[in-house]
């Protein structure tokens, strides 16, 4: 089953209600998820790009390196999906790659 692609209609409602402080928390939580879900389903290509780009967006560039290179790992049998992802990830002007 692949990830979800977005906030739920009820977390965008409610992030309407939230200061910007409170709302960034909630990104911050729903792409601290998302990186726990990628460990225990590595294989999730797409899932990692939208981490890698989500930390980007943060402002979290040391972890979009780590994100990259994670995902490089989970996807050392597979060149093909290792190029996308450095193809990705350099567009973004993540550090290192």
């Amino acid at each position: 089953a692949s990830l979800p692609l977005g906030p739920t209609a009820d977390q965008v409602a409610a992030a309407g209600q939230m200061t910007d402080q409170g709302r960034q928390a909630m990104i911050q939580g729903m792409v601290d998820q998302l990186s726990a879900k990628l460990k225990a389903n590595p294989g999730d290509r797409e899932g990692w790009e939208r981490l890698i780009r989500s930390r980007m967006v943060l402002g979290q560039p040391g972890l979009a390196t780590t994100a990259y290179r994670d995902a490089s790992r989970a996807f050392a049998g597979s060149p093909a999906d290792q190029a996308a992802l450095k193809t990705m990830a350099s567009g973004l002007g993540v550090p290192g790659v």
